[in-house]
């Protein structure tokens, strides 16, 4: 899937000057050519003089996804397409930005009113992805398996395709879909995207294997490292997955997914203090995840910081109500901090969810 750049709305609106032309110009190009701060400087500086400039919008939305800001790039896209109601390429690029959010229920809708605009393989794409991912996995199945018939499909309707076929347990199935990915693609990205089906199904053994032969085939694969590293965390391999992730942070640095993951490990592993610069970088980009908020909390109880804690704790029970470990963490910040008649509350919430032993928690 790719986000489709706006060029051509810049110069929609009627009235501009020459100099406002000039600067969307060269905040597109410098977008087209991956230079991303003059880009981002150059569309806020038209947004400031043209404040409904629907292709500074647009573009910047397309320039916040590139640099793995999906939540300020869905900010955009709605104001844009107030301005804009559903225009097409808006409605798109506000679709795949759900899907980076996992957001599957508002990438569902908006795909859905994509197709009622302008039908096309892309918006079906998306919608059966975001049907799968919300638990409507026959009629997933159902639109990829049409989208599978093109002679050259996309890998990514082959792999949610085969992965839905899991989860309908027809491993059957799944298999030809598999066979096809090793036809159209390198064995490396085959055995790769073979491995990430199976982490989906929570088949985890045999990720790490499909995983291994991926890394045999080509150990400099981008994104394998930390696939690997996730799947470690699964399988409960603490000092792999360590050195997987840090790997994925050494080819990536900006990798919000292996900052994150590798943040919550460290915190896991009785290292609070290394996790804690690495969960605040993910923070700053994602504040609505509340696994970040959860292990924030827990590295700062660790530290002794409970008053630093409970507001993160709070929002991760907030995000997530039902899970026993967000609430037990929450309990122990406010006995921590002498809020003896609001731990007893919390404990006992621990208590009607019947909490097992903690898991790692990575949402």
């Amino acid at each position: 899937m790719i986000l489709v750049l706006l060029l051509a709305l810049g110069f929609a609106a009627a009235g501009q000057t020459v100099s406002t032309a000039d600067l969307f110009r060269d905040a597109a190009r410098a977008l087209q050519a991956g230079n991303l701060e003059t880009a981002e400087r150059g569309f806020r500086q038209v947004l400031q003089r043209e404040p409904d400039n629907i292709g500074a919008l647009g573009n910047l939305g397309v320039l916040y996804s590139r640099a793995g800001r999906p939540a300020q790039a869905v900010e955009v896209y709605l104001r844009a397409l107030k301005l804009a109601p559903r225009q097409p390429g808006l409605l798109l690029n506000l679709s795949l930005a759900y899907l980076k959010l996992d957001n599957y229920p508002r990438a569902k809708d908006t795909a859905a009113e994509l197709l009622a605009v302008q039908p096309s393989d892309q918006a079906s794409e998306i919608l059966a992805i975001a049907r799968l991912q919300t638990g409507e996995t026959a009629a997933a199945v159902a639109g990829l398996s049409r989208l599978a018939e093109a002679p050259r499909p996309s890998p990514a309707v082959l792999h949610f395709l085969a992965l839905g076929y899991v989860k309908l347990g027809r491993r059957a199935d799944a298999q030809p879909v598999i066979e096809r990915l090793f036809e159209l693609l390198p064995a490396a990205r085959a055995h790769y995207l073979e491995g990430r089906i199976w982490y989906d199904a929570a088949l985890f053994d045999q990720a790490l294997a499909s995983f291994s032969k991926a890394t045999a085939a080509d150990p400099q694969l981008a994104g394998l490292a930390l696939e690997l590293g996730k799947t470690h965390i699964s399988l409960r391999n603490a000092p792999q997955a360590r050195q997987a992730l840090e790997q994925a942070l050494a080819e990536n640095p900006a990798d919000l997914e292996a900052q994150y993951f590798l943040g919550a490990l460290l915190v896991q592993d009785a290292d609070p203090a290394a996790g804690l610069p690495l969960l605040e970088r993910v923070l700053a980009a994602r504040p609505d995840l509340w696994g970040t908020h959860y292990y924030l909390g827990k590295a700062k109880l660790a530290l002794g910081r409970p008053a630093d804690a409970i507001p993160h704790l709070e929002t991760a029970v907030r995000l997530s109500p039902n899970e026993a470990p967000v609430h037990y963490q929450y309990a122990r910040a406010l006995q921590a901090a002498g809020r003896a008649a609001d731990a007893k509350r919390a404990f006992a919430r621990v208590a009607s969810l019947r909490a097992a032993p903690e898991p790692l928690v990575m949402k």
